[in-house]
């Protein structure tokens, strides 16, 4: 069974590059490397990811009584920083207030990601995103069909399935600009609402990550055969879709 949704539908004449170490790059090794969106929480050190990429966050309500005694002001420790939710509460009164936590979700499978950038259409842009990215890429190439990409990289996926005796597969594809809309921690939501966004959070980062300009492919893939799939797969091109990698320089 498959399953696609766009998050953003803006292909027109849409570019998308990407930078590599040159070893990396699809022409010399035939095809590219797909990790988990887990793995991407772990890449903070190296520039790419934020830490608390993907992480959910809901509201819970809470009450708090004073049992007596002079008028209190109540402050409540929540993660690492002191939030004071309550004041001047009076002697035997109660008020509800509501806190924000993390919910933990190691039990939760992960998609995999493919990332690429808004190409820059000025100097400044170039000097952000080259800012935003590790040193190390010192090799960049060009995508200027997003759908043919989605549905080469597939392919991809299909056949490293095949050779590892998947015959069964469930995939859902999602894909579209990330979103860069938080200081500290992603938004909260409330329990009832976290089905919306299991999929959602994966194109949430800081703000101070904006200069990425990233766009996003994911695939949600599981197997009724129970096959765990790895963080990482290697999958392979096709002629077709290595053509889809264009080299790129920048020309300002």
């Amino acid at each position: 069974m498959e399953v696609s949704q766009t998050i953003s539908e803006n292909f027109g004449q849409m570019k998308l590059i990407r930078g590599w170490e040159s070893r990396y790059v699809p022409n010399e090794t035939g095809g590219l490397r797909l990790s988990k969106a887990r793995l991407f929480r772990k890449f903070g050190e190296e520039g790419l990811g934020d830490s608390r990429e993907g992480e959910i966050r809901v509201t819970m309500p809470g009450r708090i009584k004073s049992s007596g005694g002079p008028v209190v002001d109540v402050t409540i420790q929540l993660e690492d920083q002191p939030v004071e939710y309550v004041k001047d509460l009076q002697p035997g009164e109660a008020r509800k207030f509501k806190t924000e936590s993390q919910v933990g979700d190691a039990a939760l499978d992960s998609p995999f990601l493919f990332c690429l950038s808004r190409e820059p259409a000025t100097v400044g842009d170039w000097e952000a995103l080259r800012a935003a990215l590790p040193e190390r890429y010192d090799t960049w190439t060009i995508t200027d069909d997003v759908v043919a990409l989605k549905f080469e990289i597939e392919c991809g996926i299909k056949r490293w399935m095949a050779l590892n005796d998947i015959t069964q597969h469930w995939i859902k594809t999602h894909w579209g600009w990330v979103t860069y809309s938080y200081d500290t921690f992603p938004p909260s939501v409330e329990p009832s609402n976290l089905g919306q966004v299991l999929e959602a959070r994966w194109f949430r980062k800081s703000k101070r990550y904006s200069g990425q300009q990233e766009y996003r492919l994911m695939w949600s893939i599981s197997s009724p055969q129970g096959k765990a799939f790895p963080d990482a797969i290697d999958i392979e091109l096709t002629k077709t879709g290595l053509a889809l990698f264009k080299p790129w320089n920048p020309q300002y």
